[in-house]
């Protein structure tokens, strides 16, 4: 695949994908790493404007609960850890010098063994953090001024954006790349992931044509019980939902995985919309958890207590951060892959049942990233070929969410 710079200020289609710091579980078994959108983009924009995103240093500071990440190419991350850092996680910290900051939840991963979020595991959260920022101030210090860049920019986030326009095999694309995190190293709040058009996230979206353009939505590499279950090896995996999402990015992504000889999942009912699932989702989870509480107040064996806040810290650290990456309302519109109805198909990786047994939680590496980018390279030319029918596809369900769900839409 050739990728190059582009002297256009706007692509035909759109490739998206995010970081979500912290997002590692969810409910029923569903874990992940989160961080493979925004690892394929980096991927795809250092093709064109080369960077080294080698982490060439890590300081924690146990004054502060401040963690820096510098690249070799003298890029800066900075986050902080709620409760502090302790002497021994600033040495472990450093296990992560060497390693390619592209690559953030195995960087947290290789210095602390796993992660948690929801204020479970900070410091690992904070340096996945701070490793995604650096990699994004790598590219700003390194080609000023050729790209964009913005700040979540909403109460309680630290991430940021970057983006711009490339040529695939002479097709010109806009790619926009997202960390979504937390001050302290807690979340995951993912309110400004995949293509959702808010604040000057939105802002920087309009300006590369993503507000209108057909897009693909690079996802996690993740195990999903009633998917994976029983499955021998990895397999990516195509979604939509088949009358709000756009049915043309969808085949194009089919098509480019089969000709990738890349194996392959597709499924046209996911992420329902306007159904409050989040809402019940969230209420379900509150009421497990004040049963519990309501249960430990009247408690007395230390046994009994054990078992139960035991079973509370499995519920705030896996199922909790399936309720706590996005807003409900939010969640109603563009369901949990942040999807603007009409503009999109997602493409991510589901794992076997082997390796979730092996590795107990996905990490995303160098070599599953090339397999990304050989089905986009596939997938680019079919879209193109179909871009006019995908964009008024865009256009026809767009038009319906702004309908009724025009106070998202149009919020700064």
């Amino acid at each position: 695949m050739n990728v190059t710079r582009s002297t256009r200020t706007r692509g035909i289609l759109g490739i998206t994908g995010h970081a979500g710091a912290g997002h590692v579980h969810s409910h029923s078994g569903f874990v992940q790493d989160d961080s493979a959108g925004f690892a394929v983009i980096a991927c795809l924009l250092r093709r064109a404007f080369p960077v080294c995103t080698t982490i060439s240093s890590v300081e924690a500071d146990i004054e502060t609960g401040t963690v820096i990440v510098k690249t070799q190419d003298g890029g800066t991350g900075v986050a902080t850890a709620r409760r502090g850092i302790t002497p021994y996680e600033a040495t472990l910290a450093r296990l992560a010098i060497g390693l390619d900051a592209v690559y953030s939840q195995s960087a947290a991963f290789t210095a602390f063994g796993r992660i948690y979020g929801q204020g479970c595991l900070e410091l690992p959260v904070a340096l996945q953090t701070a490793t995604c920022l650096a990699v994004i101030n790598t590219f700003e210090k390194r080609h000023p001024g050729l790209l964009l860049f913005c700040p979540e920019a909403m109460e309680g986030k630290v991430g940021r954006c970057i983006g711009g326009v490339i040529e695939i095999d002479s097709v010109p694309v806009s790619v926009l790349g997202i960390l979504n995190a937390n001050e302290g190293g807690v979340g995951p709040d993912e309110d400004l992931e995949g293509n959702v058009m808010l604040g000057e996230k939105g802002k920087v979206m309009k300006t590369l044509g993503l507000d209108s353009l057909p897009t693909i939505i690079i996802e996690s590499k993740a195990y999903v019980p009633a998917v994976c279950k029983g499955q021998e090896e990895n397999k990516f995996w195509v979604r939509i939902n088949g009358e709000v999402d756009n049915r043309f990015v969808y085949n194009a992504l089919v098509i480019g995985a089969e000709a990738a000889d890349l194996p392959c999942i597709a499924s046209d009912t996911a992420y329902p919309r306007g159904k409050g699932e989040m809402a019940a989702a969230t209420h379900v989870l509150g009421k497990k958890i004040a049963e519990l509480g309501n249960t430990l107040a009247t408690t007395e064996s230390s046994k009994e207590k054990v078992q139960i806040i035991a079973e509370l810290a499995v519920l705030v650290s896996q199922d909790a951060g399936g309720i706590s990456f996005m807003s409900s309302k939010l969640h109603d519109l563009v369901g949990g892959g942040g999807i603007m109805p009409g503009s999109s198909a997602v493409l991510s990786m589901a794992i076997s049942e082997s390796a979730i047994r092996i590795w107990k939680i996905p990490v995303f590496t160098a070599q599953d990233s090339d397999m990304y980018l050989s089905i986009l390279e596939k997938t680019v030319p079919v879209l193109e070929n179909t871009i006019q029918e995908a964009s008024s596809e865009f256009e026809k369900k767009k038009n319906f969410a702004e309908n009724d769900f025009g106070y998202l839409l149009h919020h700064d």
